[in-house]
């Protein structure tokens, strides 16, 4: 952008029938195009933002990943054209070098912040020269509509300023470029390779939309947006008189603490809608008051982004239809949020046509064909971004031109509620324009605390009286939980059988991991949800352990709350939208992220947590993959997990009470010295004769280790047997049908019997914290067992359990060279309980089983050193019993794929006969 114009010349046509060079513009860039050709020296259409990066920053790494980030997407800079079907554009790569933003540096200033503003406020001020995108001078003289420049402002402290053309990208599009800017640029610090560019061609968008112009659907719009509004009067001026637009608008702010940002949200709630439904609620009462009108005719942002891939594009889609809500003295906050919802719904299932479109049709008179009324913009778009450990705030600074009152409304990172209202100078004196934000956010945060009460009530607020008690300018210090138990706890550790376990075991153990994948509500906030997840670790010292290797000795310790990663590293939380309606694209993101998650763990450093938001956006609920590493979690951990991250988060959006009936966490280092105490106590030593003669005869065989594998699930339910407690019955049946599958197939045994290792879910006595507590002991069963009970009595005779047996070989000096030792491989079985969701968290729980096959992480489990692995995970059946899911993992080197599947069905169905059988 520069501070000079020339008329915008209209360039040849194309010949008859040909469609000329390049591509048609967008619809939302044809309207900017046509707005401002017919007003050339006018600034409006230019919008900007800055990014605060607050910590240490490698500034030429940045310049490169917004250089880089610009040259995934070179439709960003395009040459103007004429076709016979109207303008086109041309993509035209930059011939000079990398588009790295300028630098500049104000830290000289009285105030370098404001210093940096007024100059960034002075380009966008200036209007764009679309004469050269149209007749450019050279080869490489068509002007940026996008730019940005990396301001200096103090020690550690930048700001990345990012301005450009409405022609050019929309909101939304300009948050995928910020999101892979940050992507890109903690990729290079880390030193790792950044995954492909997620960004669609603007082509995705061109041709939705040129398949929809024409198309019954549009026409089916059309309709459906004339006859919801028909009868709408064109509405007159807030302030009873109008004025063009200026250059740029002046602006008032206003954050709602988080009291009042807590009504809202507990408001809607209540409602069963979003914040943004109930600031467009307040909108309409706050309209209708102004005008004296029964109703309010309001002009919303839309994204128009509902065609498989146009989610992905940075470009310009963005489109505003007109929204009628009836608002009168007598209405409730309840009933316009009712009412907002049911607009808004409307509004997203026919989006796709132009508001420009639904003007003509709906105002003829008018010329123009704008959307009238106040606009509204409601930013979903992340507030927060993470630069490689270095929070990045996002803060709007223009967002287009406003005829006379825009509100727009988003999430600061600390998740309070941000009202801006941007007017036109020519319209509203600076103090004026106070008062009435002032005001709103006072009938948005009093009227949400009394959501029953109907509008006459709060006259004095809705006639521009004095603001309520709830509202303040500046947000309030975020809430902070009392230190947990677990937050003290740190140091070295004794290690757990399961650090033994894991040694042994073949393949990496830096890559071992598991993972769950959970429900959330919709319209979660990143803020929030980040010091939750920070929270958990701060209260589960296993989510800080950190594993130590030199010269093949284990160990451990607890970091920290100040160095875990899990707690100060920013990247511990992602966030992805995934919107998208197109499955295939979605599940390509969902895989990556996955992926992403899952290499990143890196015990060496405590880095074994990681929390991935996939973000359906404010009307959906999302899904959250949680990634941990495999010592500092087992299916107890996941439960805990599950059951505490819904009330964290509440507690920190301010919508919760006290976290204080979490109870005490902690407690991992005492159980590990603990269990040590327990291998050298009497008791446990006179199991050694059992486990001696467990591991007495032939030498288990050893079977090569295996990646991957041949899977499958199969379900068994099995009743729960009256009578004193002994074996899981699970256990029992499934073993049982094993051991006679096995008898007939020597691949499967040593030719003697069957050798197991189980993995059962940790003693009730273990503490209530993540870590992997779980216990493994061998047995080696009869083949061909002639029913259930031979397995029942042999499981029944380990001593303990079998907790006995790890604590002798790992953790007594006298007992670990002793013959106590697992009694081979062989079969890997482990039994976990279902992860089930919190009855008090609505919105929360575990996701439909199977649902996203991609949010697999990939690369956690070790190779399979046996000839088969069964993961059973045991829920309650509706019918009472258990309900036992069973996932197998065969050895592609022992079985073929439909071998290994008539197995599975085999041995399951055995299973079920056993366990009617009792």
């Amino acid at each position: 952008m520069t501070t000079t114009f020339s008329p915008t010349p209209v360039p040849p046509a194309a010949a008859p029938g040909e469609a000329g060079p390049g591509i048609p513009l967008t619809a939302a860039q044809a309207e900017f195009l046509a707005a401002q050709t017919a007003a050339p020296d006018y600034a409006g259409h230019n919008v900007g933002q800055y990014v605060e990066l607050m910590g240490p920053v490698d500034t030429e790494a940045l310049r490169d990943a917004v250089a880089d980030a610009l040259d995934e997407a070179p439709w960003l800079r395009f040459r103007l054209t004429r076709g016979h079907d109207g303008p086109r554009q041309t993509p035209v790569p930059a011939t000079g070098g990398p588009r790295r933003p300028a630098v500049l540096d104000t830290s000289g200033a009285a105030d370098p912040v404001a210093a940096a503003l007024r100059l960034v406020r002075g380009q966008l001020a200036c209007p764009p020269r679309l004469d050269l995108l149209a007749a450019p001078p050279g080869p490489d003289g068509v002007p940026d509509l996008a730019g940005s420049v990396l301001v200096t402002v103090g020690r550690d402290h930048h700001l990345l300023v990012q301005f450009c053309h409405q022609l050019a990208v929309d909101g939304h599009g300009l948050a995928l470029l910020n999101h892979r800017v940050a992507e890109l640029y903690s990729a290079a610090v880390r030193g790792r390779a950044a995954g492909p560019s997620p960004f669609a061609p603007v082509t995705a968008l061109v041709e939705a939309e040129s398949a929809y112009a024409d198309s019954a659907e549009r026409r089916a719009d059309l309709a459906a947006w004339t006859g919801r509004l028909a009868g709408a009067a064109y509405p007159g001026p807030l302030r009873g008189r109008g004025a063009p637009p200026a250059d740029t608008a002046v602006r008032r702010t206003v954050v709602l603490p988080s009291a009042a940002t807590a009504a809202v949200e507990n408001a809607a709630r209540g409602a069963g809608v979003t914040w943004g439904e109930a600031v467009l609620a307040a909108t309409a009462a706050f309209t209708a008051a102004r005008t004296g009108a029964p109703e309010a005719l309001l002009a919303v942002y839309a994204a128009a982004r509902t065609a498989p891939g146009t989610l992905r594009v940075p470009s310009a889609a963005v489109n505003i239809l007109p929204v009628r809500i009836a608002a009168g003295p007598a209405d409730t906050f309840r009933d316009l949020l009712a009412r907002a919802a049911a607009e808004t719904a409307f509004l997203r299932r026919h989006q796709r046509v132009r508001g420009s479109d639904v003007a003509r049709a709906l105002w003829p008179e008018h010329r123009g064909h704008r959307v009238p009324g106040p606009l509204v913009n409601l930013r979903p778009f992340e507030t927060e971004l993470d630069f490689a450990g270095v929070p990045g705030r996002v803060v709007s600074l223009a967002s287009g031109p406003v005829d006379e009152l825009a509100i727009s409304a988003s999430r600061t990172p600390e998740g309070l509620l941000r009202i801006d209202l941007d007017a036109n100078p020519a319209l509203y004196r600076p103090d004026e324009l106070a008062a009435e934000a002032t005001g709103f956010a006072a009938l948005l945060s009093d009227w949400a605390a009394r959501p029953e009460e109907p509008a006459a009530r709060v006259t004095g607020v809705l006639a521009g009286g004095p603001a309520g008690g709830g509202v303040r300018a500046a947000a309030e210090p975020a809430r902070t939980p009392p230190a947990p138990a677990g937050d003290r706890e740190r140091g070295p550790v004794t290690l757990l059988p399961a650090a033994y376990r894991l040694r042994a075991a073949p393949g990496l153990a830096e890559r071992a991991h598991e993972h769950v994948l959970l429900r959330v509500p919709a319209g979660l906030r990143a803020a929030p949800l980040r010091r939750a997840v920070g929270t958990l670790a701060r209260r589960h010292p296993a989510l800080r352990l950190a594993l130590h290797r030199a010269h093949e000795v284990w160990s451990q310790e607890v970091l920290t709350p100040s160095a875990a990663p899990a707690v100060t590293d920013p990247g511990t939380l992602r966030r992805y939208p995934v919107a998208d309606p197109d499955p295939a694209g979605r599940d390509a993101l969902v895989a990556r992220a996955a992926r992403a998650a899952g290499e990143s763990l890196d015990p060496a450093v405590a880095r074994v947590f990681r929390a991935v938001w996939f973000d359906a956006g404010p009307a959906e609920p999302g899904r959250l993959l949680l990634v941990a590493h495999a010592l500092s979690v087992d299916d107890a951990s996941w439960q805990l997990i599950a059951d505490e991250l819904p009330v964290l988060y509440d507690w920190f959006a301010g919508s919760g009470a006290r976290p204080g009936a979490l109870g005490e966490p902690g407690g991992l280092t005492g159980w590990a010295a603990e269990l040590a105490t327990r291998a050298q106590s009497p008791e446990r030593v006179l199991e050694l004769p059992y486990w001696t003669a467990q591991a007495s005869g032939p030498a288990p065989r050893a079977w090569p280790p295996v990646p991957g594998g041949h899977r499958l699930s199969t379900v068994v339910e099995v009743p729960v047997p009256a009578g004193p407690p002994g074996p899981h019955p699970v256990d029992v049946a499934l073993l049982a049908a094993l051991a006679r599958t096995a008898a007939g197939r020597a691949r499967l045994h040593d030719g003697a019997r069957l050798a197991v290792e189980l993995e059962l879910p940790r003693p009730a006595g273990a503490p209530r914290t993540a870590g992997r507590l779980s216990t493994v002991h061998g047995v080696r069963l009869p083949l061909d067992p002639a029913g259930p009970e031979p397995v029942r009595r042999l499981l029944a005779e380990a001593p303990d359990g079998g907790r006995g047996q790890e604590q002798l070989r790992h953790l007594n000096p006298q007992t670990s060279v002793g013959p106590s030792g697992p009694a081979g491989r062989g079969v890997a079985y482990r039994r976990r309980h279902a992860l089930t969701g919190p009855e008090s968290a609505a919105g929360w729980g575990p996701a439909p089983a199977g649902e996203w096959p991609g949010a697999d992480a990939g690369g956690g489990e070790p190779p399979l050193a046996g000839p088969v692995e069964l993961t059973v995970t045991v829920a309650a059946a509706p019918g009472g019993g258990c309900r036992a899911t069973a996932d197998w993992r065969w050895s592609a080197a022992l079985f073929d794929a439909a071998e290994a599947a008539e197995l599975s069905r085999a041995t399951t169905a055995l299973a079920a006969r056993f366990a009617a059988s009792g």
